[in-house]
């Protein structure tokens, strides 16, 4: 599939739903120009497009729609949010999710980005490097995971991450999300992000297979 129905999955609507946008709200959403581009970017590291959940899947305009991409290499799917940019979220420079799991998972980080995409639109808030957004309950049924982690991604280059204009300025972040399980969690409380990598680094952690077990 070509860049250009990449451009075609990423092509959200730039409003938010059914009610009038208010001042913030359409600063959030102008600017599209600055990521001409953008989908020639996800597509050269994500893989192929193979798909697009729309913003009012459910009815109601949620703000943002997904788009899936498959790295036949690897074996490999992203779910990559499509909106959060045009939402003022209050991040500068602008942001989207994306998880990457192996692709008979692709359910699971659909769920995960929607999620995390849900509360930023409902609580107009954004995430930072290494931040971790807790649940109390485990985030998928069967599993141990009970949070994410905002992360660069951990196979894909810097590129993926952060999307720059043609004049080299950042417009974009794109975090990956990484699956944590409750006792990696409190691990991080005690001791840091830093030092739950190195955990994962030591073990060989696939930290794309979401059935692995805890590494603490």
């Amino acid at each position: 599939m070509h860049a250009r129905s990449t451009e075609a999955l990423l092509g959200v609507r730039e409003d938010t739903g059914d009610r009038m946008a208010t001042e913030q709200e359409r600063a959030a959403m102008g600017g599209a120009h600055r990521f001409i581009g953008l989908a020639e970017s996800l597509e050269r590291h994500a893989g192929a497009p193979t798909g697009a959940e729309p913003p009012n899947v459910h009815g109601t305009n949620r703000g943002y729609g997904l788009v899936f991409f498959h790295q036949e290499q690897y074996h490999l799917t992203t779910v990559i949010s499509t909106g959060l940019r045009f939402q003022p979220l209050g991040a500068e420079p602008a942001q989207e999710l994306a998880c990457t799991v192996y692709k008979e998972q692709t359910e699971a980080a659909r769920h995960l980005v929607d999620l995390t995409a849900e509360l930023l639109v409902q609580h107009r808030t954004y995430l930072v490097p290494d931040q971790i957004v807790p649940n109390k309950k485990p985030l998928l049924p069967g599993t141990e995971f009970h949070g994410v982690l905002a992360s660069g991604h951990p196979l894909f280059p810097p590129e993926f991450t952060r999307f720059t204009d043609p004049d080299g300025v950042e417009q974009l972040q794109v975090f990956t999300l990484l699956p944590v399980t409750l006792g990696e969690l409190n691990f991080i409380l005690d001791n840091g992000v830093t030092a739950l990598r190195q955990q994962w680094a030591r073990f060989e952690v696939d930290v794309f297979d979401l059935g692995r077990p805890s590494v603490v």
